[in-house]
């Protein structure tokens, strides 16, 4: 009897060896490898790095924004930050579309708008994806694709509750120049807001 416990030990414990074994084999096997993605090295990301200006407006009422594009986090995201000045024709354009009231627009007009956008490719898909947050709380998830001279992305925003996408078409003209277009869309399929403007290299 005591012979046969033994042996009985034996096998137990070789088989769950034998098993424990092939899982980890099994688990090496389905687990990815680590690689280090190749920095940003795109012609698109090295053509925009550097501080561009925009201009909005008629001459009596100019606005500037400021975009800074630059690489971060060991070169893996590129990085735009903006900063933009409101203008009369800005806040009649939020009081009509978004409801805002006068005296939040008027708000609006002593404020310097802030935006932090941060994006990459995806290495298997060659998609742009990204993120984006404003100085009102506002956070957007893109996702899009560089065509030729063109970079078109989708974006789906949440600003306090209220959800919306817009379309950005950033056109490179020259290596100092650039078009950015952008629409605004309700959930109801309405257009909020479109524009576009001009941009040209400060540095």
């Amino acid at each position: 009897m005591k012979r046969l416990l033994i042996l009985l030990f034996v096998v137990t414990v070789s088989t769950s060896s034998c098993t424990t074994s092939q899982n980890e084999e099994t688990t090496k096997e389905s687990t990815p490898a680590l690689v280090v993605p190749e920095t940003l090295k795109d012609s698109w990301t090295e053509w925009i790095v550097g501080e561009w200006e925009f201009e909005f407006g008629e001459a009596e009422s100019i606005s500037k924004s400021v975009m800074k594009a630059e690489l971060g986090l060991n070169g893996q995201f590129l990085i735009l930050k903006y900063d933009s000045e409101f203008i009369d024709e800005h806040t009649e354009e939020l009081k009509k579309s978004m409801e805002t009231s006068d005296q939040e627009a008027e708000k609006f007009k002593r404020l310097i708008h802030k935006e932090i956008e941060l994006s990459t490719i995806e290495p298997e898909t060659g998609e742009v994806i990204g993120y984006l947050f404003d100085s009102l709380r506002c956070i957007a998830q893109g996702k899009g694709r560089r065509q030729e001279n063109k970079e078109i992305i989708k974006w789906k925003w949440n600003c306090s509750g209220h959800e919306a996408t817009s379309v950005r078409t950033t056109e490179r003209v020259s290596d100092d120049k650039l078009v950015m277009t952008e629409k605004y869309i309700a959930p109801d399929g309405s257009v909020w807001m479109e524009g576009s403007a001009e941009a040209l290299r400060k540095k």
